[in-house]
């Protein structure tokens, strides 16, 4: 791969989508972490939701200036003397990496906890109390946290022989002898990590669906008998409130989890290609091909820290309810909307009437 094709892929990935995405992503993020404030922690799932809003809020945080970086390498990158990529490399990237892992973590215990209401929904109340969900969570950002100790020991910014501008520039240069091996290191708990969680998220996957499957086809067979036995019960409806709640939440965990699935196995795949093909690094051989290969996984698990929003509007009645409610008491301040809902409802009925005149 030429230097020319790296540039197009850039300004694809920079200006095109990762700046713009990243953006929206925020506010996103921001409206989800208020609405999970909002509507309160008496159930462990909102802890979750609000450790995994955090997560991906941070990771875009730190996309941003990624991109505004890359930028500045792509415009003037001949002129500078110091490596725009080397930096980025260093103090966005390796964050950056990190996040997504604790996103991944996290995303993996909220679809295990869905799946043990559906195993054992009796217990898991006692056993998955929103305390112990937040332990869960803090303990995951910690975890990830040390493991930026390996890479800011192996790597540092120097003076480094760039060949094709034939002079030297401050880039990234292995700070110790044993650099390579650190590295590689951090490498393969990258890997492991998010391997074993893709695994454990598939597991999870099938277990909540087979559970899923299994109340509904329960609650069935109680609905029937129960329509047997007296026709005009309340009963005979296949499923209450409560269930029908749990089976969207469900639902809901299964489409993040395939988001992520996607989004996060190019990322994956190219750390293992790293383990096996040494020359496909940073500054190797390969290097335009990891560059490139590695910005376009960025933007798609920039994609799934950005859509979250989508689907708990879509498909959580709590969040989608207080949602509208924040936005019309928003939008009632400026004057847009009336802040009461019952005289907004007037107000559509009378245009209704209106437009039938």
């Amino acid at each position: 791969m030429q230097e020319q094709d790296v540039t197009i892929i850039s300004n694809m990935t920079i200006l095109g989508v990762c700046l713009v995405m990243g953006m929206c992503g925020i506010t996103a993020n921001i409206i989800n972490i208020t609405i999970f404030i909002k509507t309160g922690f008496t159930e462990s799932i909102n802890v979750s939701l609000l450790g995994l809003a955090v997560s991906d809020l941070l990771y875009l945080i730190f996309i941003i200036p990624w991109g505004v970086f890359l930028s500045l390498y792509l415009l003037n990158s001949h002129n500078m003397q110091w490596s725009a990529l080397g930096f980025t490399l260093l103090y966005l990237v390796i964050p950056l990496l990190t996040l997504s892992r604790v996103t991944c973590l996290i995303t993996v215990y909220i679809t295990v906890e869905r799946c043990l209401c559906f195993v054992i929904p009796l217990r898991v109340k006692r056993l998955l109390t929103p305390t112990r969900s937040a332990f869960v969570v803090v303990t995951i950002f910690l975890l990830e946290l040390l493991t930026l100790v390996l890479p800011y020991l192996s790597l540092r910014l120097d003076w480094r022989w760039n060949s094709s501008l034939n002079r030297s520039i401050i880039d990234v240069v292995g700070s110790r002898r044993d650099s390579a091996e650190l590295m590689r290191t951090r490498t393969e708990i990258s890997v492991s990590s998010k391997m074993i969680s893709l695994l454990a998220l598939a597991v999870s996957n099938i277990a909540l669906a087979i559970s899923v499957n299994k109340q509904a086809k329960w609650r069935a067979r109680i609905a029937v008998t129960a329509s047997q036995r007296n026709p005009t019960a309340a009963s005979s409806r296949p499923t209450d409130a409560t269930t029908y709640r749990n089976r969207k939440l469900a639902r809901m965990i299964q489409f993040l989890s395939l988001i992520l699935f996607s989004t996060y196995l190019p990322s994956t795949l190219l750390d293992h290609i790293d383990l096996v093909l040494p020359e496909f690094s940073f500054n190797g051989q390969y290097k335009n091909e990891f560059r490139s290969f590695w910005m376009l996984a960025f933007v798609a698990q920039t994609l799934n820290s950005s859509v979250n929003i989508i689907f708990y509007y879509r498909m959580n009645t709590r969040f989608r309810n207080t949602f509208r409610k924040m936005f019309r008491k928003g939008a009632a301040r400026v004057g847009i909307f009336p802040a009461d809902s019952n005289t907004m409802d007037n107000t559509v009925a009378a245009r209704t009437q209106i437009s039938h005149c």
